[in-house]
């Protein structure tokens, strides 16, 4: 017939090419919707110990840290207690952190003791979108709230490193709490057998010791933490008593801790000088020196007189971090 185009069915070959692109577009749709899920709500990260909380990432979080209440634990507006309650997340699961602030300090039970009483000033702030879009697209498919949440350090357990979290800008932390300024610390005070140290707005200050090589000591080179099990907390590094205006005094056994780990064979004998390397600094929480800037370090002479005499120049060859983070060791 004039005017009709006939119709001719397509091939096998044809329908196999049209069959394989359309397997070929909702394979890529499935991946394209698999990718879009897991970066709203996202898989745990691979190794954690425990899930990820309902309404937090792990994924691409600085730190990862497990719910310590007994209940779970309540998240804040702003780092500090007075700030209203803004979410509540379940006992023993992960959490992913952004950064952290200083704010209201906290005791930590799980690092105190009777030898030692340590304070929490680091606030957590939990790992968000960014805002817009994406943010409303977490909000919708995991719960994830777009409003800053934080959680005292004291009510978390350590499940990545904790000194990867890096302090948040001013602009994300209220200006009523500040990061601890510089230590000072205090000539030995031989009547009391005491090393004293100041710090303005530190909650804690800790203290520690390096033996330089050179001096005599088996063990030259250790970095020690100046501490004492039979004293009572008021005398060993952690908190700085409220009443006390940011000083710190903590008993400097170095006759029982030290003097012995001098050599008896040592050249000049047992009266001979031994050289010692103190540093006094803040300390945010237990195990977390504030930035080793703020240490006060002196050298001291053990040895050579009754009492500890502080040299006019320092002794060098120490690292600085191991040394502050001996200072601020708990749980001993």
């Amino acid at each position: 017939m004039d005017g009709i185009v006939a119709r001719t069915a397509p091939s096998s070959g044809e329908s196999l090419v049209d069959r394989a692109g359309l397997l070929t577009a909702i394979a890529g749709s499935v991946l394209l919707l698999i990718s879009a899920v897991n970066l709203f709500v996202p898989a745990d990260k691979v190794g954690l110990s425990k899930p990820s909380c309902t309404g937090s990432r792990t994924l691409k979080a600085n730190y990862i840290g497990i719910t310590a209440g007994e209940f779970g634990n309540n998240s804040r507006s702003g780092p500090a207690r007075h700030y209203p309650a803004n979410g509540r997340f379940s006992a023993d699961c992960s959490i992913g952190f952004s950064e952290y602030c200083i704010g209201d300090p906290i005791l930590d039970s799980s690092g105190s003791s009777d030898q030692q009483q340590w304070f929490t000033s680091r606030w957590l702030r939990v790992a968000k979108q960014p805002t817009g879009w994406k943010s409303s697209f977490a909000k919708y498919l995991s719960g994830e709230t777009s409003e800053p949440q934080f959680i005292s350090d004291a009510y978390v357990t350590p499940e990545s490193n904790y000194e990867d979290l890096p302090l948040a800008p001013p602009a994300n932390c209220p200006s009523s709490y500040r990061a601890p300024s510089r230590a000072k610390l205090k000539e030995f005070d031989s009547a009391r057998q005491a090393l004293t140290a100041t710090a303005d707005h530190a909650v804690n200050i800790g203290f520690a010791v390096w033996l330089p090589p050179g001096q005599g000591f088996r063990e030259p080179g250790s970095y020690l933490p100046i501490y004492d099990p039979s004293l009572p907390a008021a005398q060993n590094p952690g908190a700085v008593p409220s009443q006390r205006g940011n000083t710190k005094s903590v008993t400097w056994t170095y006759s029982k801790s030290l003097l012995p780990r001098l050599s008896t064979q040592r050249p000049g004998g047992s009266a001979a000088k031994a050289s010692v390397v103190v540093m006094a600094i803040p300390c945010i929480a237990d195990n977390l020196p504030a930035d080793v800037s703020t240490a006060a370090v002196a050298t001291f002479d053990i040895a050579s007189g009754e009492n500890p005499v502080r040299q006019s120049k320092n002794s060098a060859g120490y690292d600085m971090q191991t040394l502050a983070r001996a200072a601020c060791q708990a749980n001993i």
